[in-house]
């Protein structure tokens, strides 16, 4: 039984080390416990559940675990007068401790993350003011705030007309490192005639 702890617990330590050179511990997973977040998804600040903030079935836990155990066992009757039964009962009960240990540490970090939303930093739709007065058919600059942060764009007027300094404007296009912009009233005012045209082009149909 010696030897089986001594293997098990080599298993475990080859695995951390190797996890650890890859860069993939807290990485791999078991079941949906432990679940990292990933860019792509909605943003989700404190709606972690306790599985999640303590990712039981997170590998490396698992591994840890299983790595705690084999020590312990191995010790225990390498250099311990321990009969068996009693051996592995400790044994396990290190390995528990462990397993739960590094769960707990995964846990505070993984509590950390956010996930992000790729909609959060679209341009397109925000609301801004004129910082640098765009001349007709020239480039200004567009200052706004996206994701809890002040921004600043270039940014060309859509159609082309001069607009002053300090005009509420809406971002209507993002492309190559320019922002194009339309006065907010004018925004509206386009809006509000585009939903008056649908009904009677439905009418028509």
């Amino acid at each position: 039984m010696e030897t089986v702890f001594l293997a098990i617990f080599i298993f475990g330590l080859l695995f951390t080390v190797a996890s650890l050179a890859l860069g993939f511990v807290g990485g791999a997973h078991f079941g949906h416990a432990g679940h990292v977040p990933h860019v792509g998804q909605h943003l989700h600040v404190g709606s972690h559940d306790a599985s999640q903030n303590l990712p039981l079935l997170n590998a490396s836990s698992v591994i840890g675990g299983l790595t705690w155990f084999g020590a312990a066992g191995y010790l225990l009757t390498r250099l311990g007068d321990w009969a068996l039964p009693a051996a592995i009962v400790a044994a396990l009960a290190a390995g528990a401790v462990g397993w739960y240990l590094i769960a707990r540490f995964l846990g505070l970090v993984l509590k950390g993350e956010v996930e992000l939303d790729p909609e959060d930093y679209r341009l397109e739709g925000t609301v801004g003011h004129v910082s640098v007065g765009i001349p007709s058919g020239g480039t200004g600059e567009v200052l706004f705030e996206k994701a809890g942060a002040r921004r600043s764009e270039a940014a060309r007027g859509a159609s082309k007309a001069a607009i002053p300094r300090g005009s509420e404007v809406v971002i209507t296009a993002y492309a190559d490192g320019f922002a194009t912009v339309q006065p907010w009233g004018e925004f509206l005012a386009e809006r509000d005639r585009r939903r008056i045209a649908a009904p009677a082009r439905d009418r028509e149909v």
